[in-house]
């Protein structure tokens, strides 16, 4: 039996259905790992190390970066502007009103770069790395994208003790949020110095995958596992809600076999959870406070395990990505 308490809520968001859906590359064998939305269209990252922009209504492809030379592990947008940070130990700023040719701005990290996040002003680029095995560090890296270097200005190298997984730079206090294989979420002030820098560390005995702030004053963290385990925590590390092993919902009738996303939504101060199915179904719940509330289901669209998943619900629209190699969007039905 499940340990989560299941309801469904089927009015909670507006209903999606398939609206359009076509391979990243015809004929090909590739993943999508990503997709954003950009103000040049929908931007998508592949296995082949390549971000191409579709058009969202059509899916059909404007245009492709083909700059990394190892796998492209996020992306960020920002008006007119794609960032993209990969293995390579780089990190592109793109300017999407030119030529695609080569990134605006490209930093160097010199380790292979997980994750990154740029600082509401634009200027702090914050990037975290995999574990430097021969010198047993782990760092997460500051430039400053106005600066005349493309070299870090600032490097952490205690923070954690393992692959620095997630880094997100939250809107107050210019905190930053970071995560990492060593089961730590940590909060801290990228003003000070790193033995000072710490605001709070929460335990998650587990490694983390994907974390992110929510609330309306950012006061919440939740902290999912490469496991599929998933927790709820306050800002000060306090443990709010434990869920255990997300795949238990299956006892509740509804299939998951792994989380593949969250959103926040402002607007009704909700946090929602995309949880897929091996067969490409995608669930979408609305986390609460001990509970699961499922909103809708996502079929057709996949035939394989779903990586990435962009939505809106207030424009009625969401956009997902798999390992079948292939893109789908779905709209609100009128």
């Amino acid at each position: 039996m499940s340990r989560i308490p299941i309801t469904q809520v089927p009015g909670l968001l507006p209903q999606l259905r398939l609206h359009a859906s076509a391979s990243y590359e015809p004929g090909s064998a590739l993943y999508v790992y990503e997709i954003v939305s950009t103000d040049l269209g929908m931007a998508a990252s592949a296995s082949n190390q390549t971000v191409t922009f579709f058009d969202r209504s059509t899916l059909q492809a404007t245009g492709t970066l083909a700059h990394h030379k190892d796998q492209i592990t996020q992306m960020r947008a920002r008006p007119n502007s794609l960032l993209t940070s990969s293995l390579d130990g780089e990190i592109g700023i793109w300017d999407l009103r030119k030529p695609l040719s080569a990134p605006a701005l490209g930093f160097s990290a010199g380790d292979a770069l997980l994750s990154f996040d740029l600082g509401n002003d634009e200027r702090m680029l914050v990037g975290g790395a995999q574990l430097d095995e021969e010198m047993h560090l782990s760092r997460i890296r500051f430039w400053d994208t106005r600066g005349s270097s493309m070299q870090a200005v600032r490097v952490f190298e205690s923070m954690h003790s393992d692959d620095v997984t997630q880094i997100h730079c939250g809107a107050r206090d210019g905190r930053v949020l970071s995560a990492s294989t060593d089961g730590l979420v940590c909060t801290f002030d990228p003003a000070q110095e790193e033995d000072d820098a710490v605001l709070a560390v929460a335990n998650t005995g587990a490694s983390v995958a994907r974390c992110g702030f929510f609330g309306p004053d950012e006061q919440y963290m939740y902290a999912q596992s490469d496991m599929e385990t998933l927790q709820l925590w306050s800002d000060d590390a306090t443990l709010l809600a434990d869920f255990g092993d997300v795949r238990a919902v299956a006892g509740s009738g509804v299939p998951v076999d792994y989380m593949a996303g969250f959103r926040y939504d402002i607007a009704t101060q909700r946090l929602f959870m995309a949880a897929g199915t091996d067969a490409g179904d995608l669930h979408v719940f609305h986390v609460g406070a001990g509970l699961l509330e499922h909103a809708q289901v996502l079929a057709g669209g996949h035939s394989a395990i779903v990586r990435a998943f962009d939505w809106d619900a207030h424009t009625g629209w969401a956009a997902t990505g798999g390992e079948d190699g292939r893109l789908s969007v779905w709209a609100a039905t009128q």
